[in-house]
């Protein structure tokens, strides 16, 4: 005989509900929190009451006023708001890419309060990063008093480029994290460890430094711009999904019919046409210090420091050999993502590692307008995890495996994957 859901998971249920909603909103009062989850008053009292006396949430404050007239006041007790406790517990994040492993640790806001990076190249070692990963870890820890106690896990991204390297590999058409994940086992320091792939990851961070705004409950696409390009679809719903089929076959679509060739790619694909060495190998067929001379200066002569914005810089200054050939790749990215927001119902685009500032984002932006539409323009976002703050991946991870899906009840088990 079945029996029914027990009262440790009716109660892990609804505290889930209750942070779920707290993550989404912001700040949020009982009566609201009673509203938005069809569940008593009494029982959302009870609820709340108990996760501030673990520290989980916090109040912090009333209500403001809304609707006042004729400069009155309402009457009434204003509602008292509650939000996750930004100190319950500290967090540890980690992100592996080809160039650079980052490390850092932040509170449960995603505030940052410590970071480290390590420059990479081909003869990085693995347990080489492993190592800065721990160490780094432990000094945080350690500078900011901490034990692994008051770490709710370490989270750890690998780049879809390094999985093969970091020895992780698909079991059941999923990725298996258990090797990697193993090589953490031996620090006794280490908080429980959690891997997933960072591209996905960014994805979720760049949503939670967004928590309460309407960016929360749209559907995007994060595209992730490099020697590869990848994206990760991130819906409300806050789950994890297989985006690397769609990064594989994202790179094999067609752009430009007919266009360049790279080997295992048709001929125009997104991988041959608009991945970082394919932009600079066709900028390459024009520049030299005569014919590029603003390019060539402002990249000392060096074709693989080329970005698009100092493409677009060298259009503007002049470089009349430049114009055709950043027409055409923006053209190329136009195709590609107006196919993205129709195919994925994409509300926004969030661009990643695409290097772009402020002033080059709107020259991005103008090139679509014009070659695609001034809807798929402005559905564009760069995105809030950057460089130096990739590592921000891994503590979304951990605030997402040990927390939200917990109820706010962390398991202070081994590494996870």
């Amino acid at each position: 005989m079945q029996s029914g859901i027990s009262k440790l998971d009716l109660k892990r249920i609804n505290r889930m509900q209750v942070l779920r909603t707290v993550w989404e909103t912001g700040p949020v009062s009982r009566v609201d929190l009673s509203q938005k989850l069809q569940i008593t008053r009494a029982s959302i009292t009870q609820i709340t009451n108990a996760m501030i006396e673990e520290g989980v949430l916090a109040e912090i404050g009333e209500a403001p006023y809304q609707n006042q007239q004729d400069n009155r006041l309402p009457k009434g007790r204003r509602k008292i708001l509650l939000d996750i406790n930004a100190n319950y517990k500290f967090v540890l994040g980690a992100v592996i890419s080809e160039q650079e492993v980052t490390v850092g640790l932040c509170t449960m806001h995603m505030d940052i309060l410590d970071k480290a990076s390590l420059a990479c190249n081909d003869h990085t070692s693995r347990k080489e990063m492993i190592q800065f990963i721990v160490s780094s870890a432990e000094h945080m820890m350690n500078n900011s008093c901490l034990t692994k106690n008051n770490v709710l896990g370490l989270g750890i991204g690998v780049m879809p480029i390094m999985i093969g390297r970091m020895r992780v590999f698909y079991k059941d058409g999923i990725l298996d994290f258990t090797e990697l994940t193993k090589a953490f086992s031996g620090y006794a320091q280490i908080p429980p460890v959690f891997c997933g792939n960072a591209v996905w990851l960014q994805a979720l961070a760049n949503t939670d430094l967004q928590r309460g705004s309407a960016a929360v409950s749209a559907n995007q696409v994060y595209l992730h711009l490099g020697s590869q390009i990848h994206i990760a679809l991130l819906k409300p719903e806050k789950t994890e999904q297989d985006y690397l089929t769609y990064s594989y076959l994202t790179e094999r679509c067609i752009v430009r019919p007919g266009g360049r060739q790279q080997d295992g790619y048709p001929a125009g694909s997104v991988r041959a046409q608009l991945s970082v060495q394919a932009m600079q190998a066709r900028i390459a067929e024009v520049y030299s210090k005569e014919r590029t001379p603003f390019l060539y200066s402002a990249t000392d002569g060096y074709i693989e420091r080329v970005t698009l914005e100092q493409m677009y810089q060298a259009v503007s200054a002049g470089d009349t050999r430049c114009e055709q050939v950043v027409r055409e790749i923006m053209q190329d990215w136009s195709v590609l993502l107006h196919n993205l927001v129709c195919c994925f119902q994409a509300q926004k685009v969030v661009l990643h590692h695409f290097a772009l500032s402020e002033k080059g984002f709107a020259g991005f932006k103008r090139y679509i307008k014009q070659f695609a539409s001034d809807d798929v323009a402005e559905r564009l976002e760069i995105s809030n995890v950057e460089g130096k703050t990739d590592f921000l991946g891994g503590c979304s991870l951990v605030l997402l495996r040990n927390f939200y899906m917990n109820g706010g009840i962390p398991e202070q088990n081994t590494a996870k994957s």
